[in-house]
């Protein structure tokens, strides 16, 4: 049985507690989703086959955590990256997990050019 996605869901659609002010965050944040999970896929693909963690990306990309953290869950989910089962500190001595691509196809399947990772 072939597995249906519904993109306009959780975790391809930022998502939110059914609470105002969450649901208003959520809609704010899908106007940037493809471009935030993009910039963390970028980021992975960089250090591939090596990971990063949460706080590594966010501080690479000039970035909040909030923005990131969220997005790691959401592509984890979708398979695009996964949880090394490493953790690493962060700069508050709590320990983050690693994640890195599943493999560097991802980055093509997401319409990501392997220049736009080497450029810098």
């Amino acid at each position: 049985m072939q597995k249906i996605f519904d993109f306009d869901k959780y975790p391809y659609k930022a998502g939110h507690r059914n609470v105002d002010t969450s649901i208003e965050s959520a809609n704010f944040t899908n106007k940037h989703l493809k471009r935030i999970s993009k910039i963390v896929l970028v980021e992975l693909g960089k250090v591939f086959p090596k990971g990063l963690t949460g706080s590594e990306i966010a501080n690479q990309c000039n970035r909040s955590i909030l923005s990131v953290r969220p997005r790691t869950t959401e592509l984890k989910i979708q398979g695009l990256i996964i949880d090394t089962e490493k953790r690493r500190k962060n700069e508050n001595g709590q320990s983050e997990i690693i994640y890195r691509l599943r493999d560097l196809c991802v980055i093509s399947d997401y319409g990501i050019k392997l220049k736009e990772i080497y450029k810098k």
